[in-house]
């Protein structure tokens, strides 16, 4: 395997974005990565996919440093200017490549609904699409029930008190991933999985990976919804 070229596409777009209601940030880079194609070969070649022991509904492998280093190098000056979160106040950042192949039946509740990645809005995720898988993507989404477009500490109780009221049993679990608003989400921002795109946003935000009904759940990092997914906490 050849080296990996972590510099950022001369036409790189970038873009910044506030969804919804409540504002809640968004960064979308369009051609992010000048070895994006490497990278993507290096999970190929490697395929050392495991079960993810978190809440990820997928598989994960290690990737180099280099790239979470990168992503500093690169949007060190959004996380200042439009995240407001200090680089020098990095406290742990974690990349892996990762993949979704759990299948809808196979779901936990919190699996089937958008979620947070953290409680301190101190925290930021990565998603870098290494496919264009069509009808998939990352969607944003506001609980209709609180109108909480984000779940920080001082939100969750109150958070948690309405989903555990709506959805009190399996039996009541909504079908699969979601995909589009229900009754108790609305989508407020959608953004397709689209090659060497990355989405940057805060860990509190509800969001959720998007997958259609056609998705086929493929563990093969040549062909399967490849992406590496990262995340930033501050102190």
């Amino acid at each position: 395997m050849g080296p990996i070229e972590y510099g950022l596409c001369e036409d790189a777009n970038i873009e910044c974005y506030k969804v919804g209601n409540e504002q809640q940030e968004v960064l979308l880079v369009d051609n992010y990565l000048k070895g994006a194609l490497a990278l993507k070969e290096r999970a190929v070649q490697i395929n050392e996919f495991a079960r993810a022991d978190s809440f990820y509904p997928g598989v994960r492998m290690q990737i180099p440093r280099e790239y979470t280093l990168a992503l500093v190098k690169h949007f060190g000056f959004f996380m200042e200017q439009f995240f407001h979160l200090e680089v020098r106040q990095i406290k742990t950042a974690v990349s892996t490549f990762s993949i979704i192949t759990t299948r809808q039946e196979d779901l936990g509740l919190l699996q089937r609904i958008p979620h947070f990645d953290s409680l301190s809005r101190k925290g930021l995720a990565f998603v870098h699409y290494l496919q264009s898988v069509p009808d998939t993507g990352t969607s944003l989404y506001r609980h209709r029930p609180t109108n909480f477009e984000y779940v920080d500490e001082q939100r969750y109780p109150r958070y948690a008190e309405k989903i555990q009221e709506r959805y009190p049993s399996e039996e009541a679990y909504p079908e699969g991933y979601i995909h589009g608003s229900t009754d108790q989400f609305e989508e407020i921002a959608s953004f397709d999985a689209v090659f060497n795109r990355l989405l940057m946003y805060r860990g509190t935000s509800l969001h959720s990976g998007k997958i259609g009904n056609a998705y086929n759940f493929d563990p093969n990092p040549a062909t399967g919804r490849l992406t590496v997914t990262s995340f930033f906490e501050f102190k």
